[in-house]
């Protein structure tokens, strides 16, 4: 074996000699075969590494894909959960503002409610007063019936004339029931019932809606009758009452004179109640003129 190979390698060598250039050549063709080999193990590994980068790349847009979808679906699904919640939360809501209207209206009916409330309670007060009166003068001794002019008969008795205006008042016969106080007032005069049957005829026009007339009648009695307190109060109260009806601006007026003449009275209550229903303060707005600049 080691002589064949030793025969072999002088064989080499002697062939080297005599054909060196051939060898060369022969280690070129070996070079280019190498790189050639070499190439082609290289291009086999960028073949493969391709290969696997495609496949991770198409995994990541199927998972990309399968993400949107599912983000898509979550987005409907969160959308349609939110607009049920959402209709849901509301329509309690919408309830709510249903109900708040219809309670600022109850309110509002309420608030009217009471004012008439209060004015009929004014109206019983008042009534109560008169047969408070009225039992006063029954127990009154009876005073000198006053002689007619011209030889005529006597007029009735002052309780007697009183008692029957009142009852006609009641009645609902309200002309004849102020005729019937305008004649106790001429026949007498100085009667402690005077100022009394003089508001009876204001009250009678009032609630027969003739309130110019019944804001004159108040007019004279608290002209007529100034110390007589409790009536004139009164009188200032319904006298706002009748001309709410025709002038609002007198009627905010008399009542303001109300409050700030009797403060602490029932009627000047009253009245603060109608001025917050009108919307205007108790009292009036002060006015502060502006200086007139030097020119």
């Amino acid at each position: 074996m080691r002589t064949t190979l030793f025969a072999t390698a002088m064989l080499l060598l002697t062939t080297g000699s005599v054909f060196g250039a051939s060898k060369e050549q022969l280690e070129m063709q070996r070079d280019i075969a190498q790189m050639q080999d070499q190439l082609r193990t290289l291009q086999s590994t960028v073949d493969q590494k391709l290969t696997a980068l495609q496949v991770l790349v198409q995994q990541a847009l199927d998972q990309a894909s399968r993400a949107n979808t599912s983000v898509s679906v979550l987005n409907a699904g969160v959308t349609s959960t939110l607009e049920r919640e959402l209709k849901q939360a509301l329509t309690p809501v919408a309830g709510l503002a249903a109900k708040v209207d219809n309670t600022n209206n109850d309110v509002a009916e309420v608030r009217n409610q009471v004012q008439d409330l209060n004015t009929s309670m004014m109206r019983i007060t008042q009534t109560l007063t008169d047969i408070n009166n009225a039992i006063k003068v029954m127990q009154a001794p009876p005073a000198p019936a006053p002689t007619a002019p011209g030889g005529a008969a006597p007029p009735p008795p002052a309780d007697v004339l009183f008692q029957t205006a009142f009852r006609d008042e009641n009645g609902g016969k309200y002309d004849l029931a102020v005729s019937e106080f305008q004649d106790f007032i001429k026949y007498y005069p100085d009667n402690p019932n005077s100022a009394r049957a003089q508001y009876n005829i204001g009250e009678c026009h009032y609630t027969a809606q003739k309130f110019d007339q019944a804001a004159a009648d108040f007019d004279t009695l608290i002209d007529k009758y100034p110390d007589n307190a409790d009536l004139v109060q009164q009188a200032y109260f319904l006298k706002g009452m009748a001309l709410k009806n025709t002038s609002k601006t007198d009627a905010i007026k008399t009542w303001r004179l109300l409050i700030s003449k009797y403060p602490k009275t029932d009627s000047a209550a009253h009245a603060k109640e109608q001025l917050t229903a009108l919307g205007v303060p108790a009292t009036a707005p002060t006015t502060t003129a502006k200086r007139r600049q030097p020119h």
